[in-house]
């Protein structure tokens, strides 16, 4: 067996073990993060079987039952059924970048929508939860949920919080509400560069769990999302030979889908029709 092979079973046996814990009925405890747990472990299957394979129809429903757990646990956290700060926050709402990826724009807006502007300043760097937090908001002004004054405060506080630091983060923000293709070119290929040589160094390390060295080391979902958002503002951001950013996966990210039926999720089913 691969090391690939290993981090997949490691992979199906925490969606199990979580699948199994879960009420039949009404929410968990959120002191685990089961419901944010589940959604990851569902990003990271997606990865892993698009790795193995390179076939693209697991990686679309997988990263389906990701945005649906997400939005589950987030309609119970509007509920008051469930909740913790720790794992409501914009910061952990991957799964709005999951749907982007798969052109799953329903839910990428329900997504943005229930998890908005959602920070705390003891669990996160401000600047991370601004770089989620404008990339949501801007969607949602795309999509007519949302003014663009709402944008501009958002921006503007992420310009006085990084002050006077070179922030590629920013510069794409930037970049995306200027229109400016070569701008956002460069900026998205900074971010993605910065984190790949981040994988590399903590990979040697030793500091990064086998299912994420095996994953998400590889294949950088936010970034596939990012192309796609670009292309919703009508703007062409060529990601060729971007490392962690396969050409195929951002055609899969504006093409139409079948995805897998409504509570898919809570069985843990692989493939597009389970």
């Amino acid at each position: 067996m691969t090391e690939l092979d290993f981090a997949t079973e490691e992979i199906e046996q925490s969606i199990r073990l979580i699948l199994e814990r879960l009420p039949m009925e009404g929410y968990p405890s959120d002191e685990e993060g089961d419901l944010t747990n589940l959604s990851l472990y569902y990003r990271l299957r997606a990865i892993a079987g698009y790795l193995a394979s390179g076939d693209t129809g697991p990686y679309v429903a997988d990263l389906h039952r990701s945005g649906q757990v997400r939005l589950h646990y987030l309609q119970g956290c509007m509920a008051g059924l469930t909740g913790t700060e720790r794992f409501r926050r914009t910061s952990r709402n991957r799964a709005f970048f999951d749907c982007l990826a798969i052109n799953d724009l329903v839910s990428a807006e329900m997504l943005a929508e229930r998890c908005d502007n959602l920070y705390v300043d003891s669990l996160e760097y401000e600047d991370d939860f601004l770089f989620v937090q404008w990339l949501q908001v801007f969607y949602l002004v795309l999509r007519g949920r949302r003014s663009a004054d709402s944008l501009e405060q958002v921006l503007a506080r992420f310009q006085r919080v990084v002050g006077e630091e070179i922030s590629p983060f920013l510069s794409l923000c930037l970049a995306l509400q200027a229109r400016d293709e070569g701008g956002g070119e460069v900026a998205l290929r900074e971010i993605v560069e910065r984190r790949s040589g981040n994988y590399a160094r903590l990979a040697e390390e030793g500091a990064l769990p086998t299912v994420v060295l095996q994953t998400e080391r590889f294949i950088d979902v936010q970034a596939v999302a990012i192309v796609r958002l670009a292309a919703l503002a009508e703007l062409r951001v060529f990601v060729g030979l971007l490392p962690r950013v396969p050409d195929d996966l951002c055609e899969v990210a504006i093409g139409q889908h079948a995805y897998p039926p409504a509570g898919s999720w809570r069985k843990g089913f692989r493939g597009i029709g389970a």
